[in-house]
């Protein structure tokens, strides 16, 4: 068979990478848009596939058009394989279906309990939840380079400490076991299924070329299966590979010196997989020059291997106009994490009163990105955050954990208030009696000598500050109060039974609706309501399905179970949200772009994020089993922040403070900086009082970001009514 050479492109960060590509596919197609529906574009995910198919738009003035066919092959599945192989013979119901998330971390730990023993000399279920969740990742790490189980058994040499035997004997669950449990299941891991369905896909290509124009675009290749996908793809005779962010530019030594904490790292070791060299990838023709390429020659030289920053002293940055270097970059520092959050909001608010623009902050830090929401609902904006929230932060999921919390430290005092004073609580009565009755309850009940254990206990205390004359309690509160120990009775039950946990979970939610229900109102209709509500039903369904296997739950370490059962479901809200305001994760603004840039937290241990040592394996140990070094997740923060940061408007930010605790600013920071011979220009006016211009407008009042400001400078639509 003929080898082909390979044809792999890519597109500067100087350029927004969606729109350069849809640009070179249209020029491709020769300006026809019908000539679009013969190609065929993979992309990393379902985010960039609605980030390209808006910048097509953008390009035809979103005029209706025949868009080319856009795969994602991060998020690989049946139906996306079977299209892919049309015609080709591609059969993926072949291939044993991957076992779920919950289904595999029940088993698991059910092993790890098994060895770590359970009682109150073992593990305690939460602990056995969270070492099971820790195996998951492995397996899926050792699958996805391809690397055997059994191979874990050789895995520590002789003079090592003994810990490193126990951590051995621990992994027999995955390299012994675990493959005998996934063949009675009839199931395989979702690791290895995706895998074998891109190897699948890939040989079949390689073997029968498929019709039409195909383009892999905005991959990194980070998993091996995808690399091989992408050098098949890239030899096709009607193929190609289009990277995003190789620096063509680097020379041969600096390239030597990249590893994987460089931000090259991810693209220098996707090219090595592919077999192709860097001097044959080609730039893509963008057709007209970026204004921001001086920027990107700084921060590209900036990120130069240390092994050859000696070089910067000859580079002549000193010297350059500081308002051409710096044109379009600007910072912000905070003195707290939540002042940075309030000059982010300011900034994107300020971007509102442009017709059409648009601002997106990046940034690793779900805390910044919270505040950043918070202090925009100050304005009524609700912003697109791709990151969503966890479950268990929501009004519903609170109101579940204080449920947990209250039933493991047996009803005491103050976790039992804080459960009462929970706007979901009635208890089936009206709301305003209740609540009537329970600030009585705490003030004539509750305080002083805590009273006996349990719900019983409370009950009598109760009953007996009935009969108090000095005690303002009477016997409709002590109705009401008798309404919510019987709600909550049925789970102090369950778990003074040791009930599986299946049932724990049933009850538990029983008891929720029981006390969410209102005068009028299901408890049904208040708890599962709304996009939280859905997230939780959904996640609740499917633990209540698998967990029935886990019983000796003691009422103790229920709140701590429960949080570990619940703390990987997100909610991400889909609709309802700004259409010109985004927040996102350093993944989604890896191939997109909005007018202005906000690279928010720029911290180190934030962003980058802190190496965080594998609980399995030390570097050398990693390094001689064949996985990839820790350092590798440095490396793409580094390449997502050179992509994020290239836009025509960019405003970097970083607190001093972050819960109290100084802060030291990014590496990145510090090095273009030191290379440019000055600082970064701030943008300190957002720091002038932001929390106070945040408040909303008062009527009559004047306000330069009041909402129905035109843009004209220096005039305001609520001037007329000062």
């Amino acid at each position: 068979m003929t080898v082909r050479a390979p044809k792999v492109y890519t597109i500067s960060p100087a350029y927004s990478f969606t729109d350069a590509l849809a640009e070179g596919v249209m020029a491709m197609a020769g300006g026809d848009p019908t000539e679009l529906s013969e190609i065929t574009i993979l992309v990393p995910n379902r985010r960039a596939q609605r980030s390209l198919r808006e910048a097509f738009l953008r390009i035809m003035g979103k005029r209706p058009m025949v868009l080319p066919t856009m795969r994602p092959i991060g998020d690989v599945d049946d139906d996306e394989i079977a299209f892919l192989g049309a015609g080709l013979g591609l059969d993926p119901s072949d291939i044993p279906p991957a076992i779920s998330g919950v289904r595999r971390q029940v088993l698991l730990m059910q092993q790890v309990m098994k060895w770590g023993g359970a009682g109150e000399t073992g593990l305690a279920p939460a602990q056995g939840w969270r070492l099971a969740g820790e195996l998951a990742k492995l397996m899926d790490q050792l699958e996805t380079e391809g690397l055997p189980f059994d191979g874990l058994k050789d895995l520590v040499p002789e003079g090592l400490a003994h810990h490193w035997d126990i951590t051995l004997q621990f992994l027999q669950i995955v390299s012994a076991h675990w493959p005998t449990i996934l063949e009675a299941e009839g199931a395989i891991n979702p690791a290895a299924r995706r895998d074998t369905l891109l190897r699948l896909l890939a040989d079949l290509w390689e073997a029968q070329p498929p019709r039409g124009k195909l383009i892999a675009a905005g991959s990194t290749g980070s998993i091996p299966a995808t690399a091989r996908l992408l050098s098949v793809v890239a030899r096709l005779p009607d193929g190609m590979v289009v990277l995003p962010g190789l620096d063509t530019r680097m020379d041969d030594a600096a390239w030597e010196a990249v590893d994987a904490s460089h931000g090259q790292g991810v693209v220098k070791a996707l090219l090595t997989d592919m077999s192709v060299n860097r001097h044959e990838v080609r730039e893509w023709d963008v057709g007209h020059a970026s204004e921001t390429a001086t920027r990107a020659r700084l921060f590209r030289d900036a990120l130069l291997p240390s092994v050859v920053t000696d070089r910067w002293m000859s580079l002549g940055y000193d010297s350059l106009p500081k308002d051409e270097l710096f044109r379009g970059l600007r910072k912000i520092v905070a003195p707290t994490r939540r002042e940075e959050a309030a000059a982010i909001a300011m900034v994107m608010r300020e971007v509102l009163e442009v017709p059409e623009r648009t601002a997106a902050l990046v940034t690793p830090d779900r805390a910044l990105a919270r505040h950043v929401r918070a202090a925009l609902a100050r304005w009524g904006i609700d912003v697109d955050d791709t990151g969503g929230d966890r479950v268990l932060n929501t009004v519903p999921g609170r109101f579940l954990g204080l449920i947990a919390s209250a039933a493991s430290e047996g009803f005491a005092p103050v976790p039992l208030l804080a459960l009462l004073q929970h706007p979901f609580v009635s208890a089936g009565g009206d709301r305003r009696a209740y609540l009537a009755a329970i600030r009585r309850f705490d003030m004539f009940v509750m305080r002083g000598v805590r009273p006996a254990g349990g719900l019983d206990g409370l009950m009598a205390r109760a009953e007996a500050a009935v009969d108090d004359k000095k005690a303002d309690f009477n016997k409709d509160d002590l109705v009401i109060v008798r309404a919510v120990t019987d709600c909550l009775r049925p789970l102090e039950q369950a778990l003074a039974n040791r009930e599986p946990l299946d049932m724990l979970l049933t009850t538990h939610l029983s008891v929720a609706e029981a006390l969410a229900a209102e005068d009028g109102v299901a408890g049904t209709d208040k708890l599962w309501k709304g996009e939280e509500g859905h997230a939780l039903a959904d996640a609740a369904a499917e633990l209540t399905q698998e967990t029935g296997a886990i019983r000796d739950v003691t009422a103790d370490g229920y709140a701590a179970l429960f949080a570990e059962l619940f703390s990987g479901v997100t909610v991400r809200p889909v609709w309802r949200k700004h259409p010109r305001l985004y927040i996102w994760g350093t993944l989604e603004a890896r191939l997109q772009r909005a007018d202005v840039m906000i690279l928010g937290g720029l911290n180190e241990g934030t962003w980058p994020g802190e190496v965080k040592p594998d609980p399995w394996m030390n570097r050398p140990m990693r390094k001689e089993f064949g996985l990839p070094p820790l350092e590798r997740r440095t490396g793409q923060a580094a390449h997502d922040f050179m992509q994020a940061a290239m836009g025509d408007e960019v405003i970097l930010t970083r607190a001093e403070k972050v819960d109290g605790a100084p802060t030291v600013p990014s590496r990145w920071l510090f090095r273009i900086e030191a290379l440019a011979g000055a600082g970064i220009p701030e943008a300190s006016h957002y720091l002038a009082g932001p929390m106070r211009s945040m408040l909303p407008p008062k009527p009559g009042r004047c306000c330069r970001l009041h909402p129905s400001h035109p843009s004209r400078p220096g005039q305001c639509a609520c001037r007329s009514r000062r």
